[in-house]
Parts: structure tokens; C-alpha cells; sequence
């Protein structure tokens, strides 16, 4: 398990998710898939490559799809 790209990832998600709606798999949210594959290209040219990621996060779209939510419940938390 790379513990860098764990940070490198989690910083990424810190600086780049900011959602105001949790993701609607069941209409096809494309949020996951189109910052998986930035974080994934940001990765790679900070000399991160996927399959590192994969060893410590696991599928870096299931780890959007959390960010986003847990972003969007955090934005909620903060209107409530």
C-alpha cells in the first residue's frame, strides 16, 4: 500500500471535490467517472500511477462517488 498516493489523492479530493448535490448513480452521474480520470491524470504526472492508487484506495470512482457525497452532505450540514 502506497501511502502517498493515498495523500496525494485525498489532498486532490480536499482541492478539487465541491459538490452541492450527492451523486444519482441511478441516472448515470457522470461527476465520478470525470474526476476519477483528473485525479488519475494529475496523479500520474506527479509520477503516481494508477495501479499504486488501486493498491491503496481500491476503484478511484467509488472513491469520488464518497467524496462527492460526502461533500454534498457537508454543504448540507452547513445551510441546516
Amino acid at each position: 500500500m502506497s501511502q502517498r498516493a493515498i495523500d496525494f489523492v485525498n489532498n486532490w479530493i480536499e482541492a478539487n471535490v465541491d459538490a452541492s448535490r450527492p451523486t444519482d448513480m441511478a441516472r448515470h452521474d457522470r461527476r465520478p467517472k470525470q474526476l476519477a480520470e483528473k485525479c488519475a491524470a494529475d496523479a500520474e504526472a506527479a509520477g503516481i500511477s494508477e495501479s499504486e492508487i488501486k493498491d491503496g484506495l481500491g476503484d478511484l470512482e467509488i472513491c469520488m462517488i464518497t467524496a462527492i457525497d460526502r461533500a454534498a452532505l457537508a454543504k448540507e450540514s452547513k445551510h441546516a
